[in-house]
């Protein structure tokens, strides 16, 4: 290689490594345009909101950082008087505003990015939630993924009671949320984006869990967990129904339960049936739905929409009280026509809960608009969609198969001396 050549090679290398020294320096040079240091924040694990007094009244549930290990399941080496989590309640004219508030009361930043729930107060959802909405669409830090609850009273107050096995009460929530979605199917947890798409969808409603405290006293002392039975607890109550933004009324379990099914929500559940309905209507047998699923037919029928509703289930029977004899292909037939019966009217006697409110939380007006997009333009036109609602006939067809009997093939009561 000539001396001319080596020496360009030589300029275009130390180009190269130039170039690159460079777009690393610009890396480190920029960094994060918000950056804050961990012990500055207030991780927010939960919030509630509640309208008091005409003005926004936010609780905000903050990590405690100095806790330690407790009976709670916690580890660290703080304290283990300390409370696992603070509470902090303030007001504003707008939610940004008492979030600011937070500051004159607190040595941390309030930090939004990990928190699991939030909690509506009826007071509020009765004056119409599009306000908090945006927010949680809006804000950086906010996270739309949230779950969210109703409560009937004041919101902020779930927010102080402590739970026995978690120390992180916005994360134990999510959990209970979900393990019930799992496995017994009443009120499926719902996220905050997904109540945004269903309210501003064709059905402009949608339907939130209810959570509440059963005792009157909140347990918001470490003391308090160390008891075997909380006298007060957090649970799910009902299943709230929003329209457009605002609450309209309430769900009772059994209702909701039949809106699962309409939905084709239910994933696990069990259901108590009487075994033997020609000779008692007492529930005496249980089955375990291992599946479901529901598919529904909207057919314009003379002067109203008929929702034909097909909805397929499987599962194993897990007690039975009576003598029936499970050897036989009749016996097996009577309890799955009990248990379609029993699906059958909790599906009506949600339907007729669901036309009281007035509310479309059954997704029908999509199902309209995709399956009649024709007649769909003419209700919008006319602005009779609350009309064609309440005209709606519904025809359940429920198709139920006992695929298992358990480990024996006996009820055991046949077995017992006469």
């Amino acid at each position: 290689m000539s001396e001319k050549k080596r020496i360009r090679c030589k300029m275009r290398h130390n180009g190269r490594s130039l170039l690159l020294v460079l777009s690393l320096l610009s890396l480190l040079a920029g960094g994060c345009w918000d950056d804050r240091e961990l012990n500055e924040l207030g991780i927010v694990s939960g919030s509630a909101y509640d309208w008091e007094d005409n003005e926004w009244k936010g609780t905000y549930q903050v990590i405690n950082p100095s806790s330690g290990s407790s009976s709670m399941g916690g580890s660290g080496g703080g304290s283990t008087s300390s409370p696992p989590f603070l509470t902090y309640t303030v007001k504003g004219n707008t939610i940004m505003q008492a979030i600011e508030r937070t500051n004159l009361t607190s040595t941390r930043e309030m930090f939004f990015s990990h928190s699991r729930i939030t909690v509506i107060g009826e007071s509020l959802a009765k004056r119409g939630i599009s306000q908090l909405i945006d927010l949680f669409l809006r804000k950086p830090d906010a996270r739309e993924t949230v779950y969210v609850f109703l409560a009937e009273g004041e919101a902020g107050r779930i927010l102080d009671q402590l739970m026995q096995l978690t120390k992180n009460q916005g994360a134990g929530i999510q959990l209970m949320i979900e393990q019930e979605a799992r496995l017994t199917s009443y009120f499926p947890g719902i996220r905050l984006f997904e109540m945004a798409m269903q309210l501003s969808s064709d059905s402009e409603s949608s339907t939130v869990p209810e959570i509440k405290l059963t005792g009157n006293r909140v347990m918001d002392r470490t003391d308090d967990t160390a008891q075997t039975d909380l006298p007060s607890r957090i649970a799910f109550g009902r299943l709230g129904v929003l329209k457009v933004d605002r609450f309209v009324g309430w769900l009772s379990q059994r209702e909701a339960f039949g809106l699962s099914f309409l939905t084709d929500k239910v994933k696990k559940a069990n259901i108590s049936f009487p075994s033997t309905p020609g000779k008692s209507d007492r529930d005496d047998a249980s089955v375990t739905l291992l599946h479901s699923s529901t598919s529904v037919h909207p057919i314009w029928e003379k002067d109203h929409f008929v929702m034909d509703i097909d909805i397929k289930a499987g599962g194993i029977l897990t007690e039975i009280g009576s003598e029936l004899d499970l050897e036989k292909a009749s016996s097996m037939r009577q309890m799955e026509h009990a248990i379609e019966n029993n699906i059958a009217e909790t599906i009506d006697t949600s339907w007729h809960a669901v036309k009281k409110l007035n509310a479309d939380v059954t997704g029908f007006a999509v199902s309209i608009h995709r399956n009649h997009p024709k007649r769909w333009k003419r209700i919008k036109q006319e602005d009779s969609w609350d009309t064609v609602f309440q005209n709606i006939e519904i025809r359940p067809h429920v198709k139920m198969k006992i695929e298992r009997i358990g480990l024996i093939g006996s009820a055991y009561k046949s077995l017992e001396p006469k």
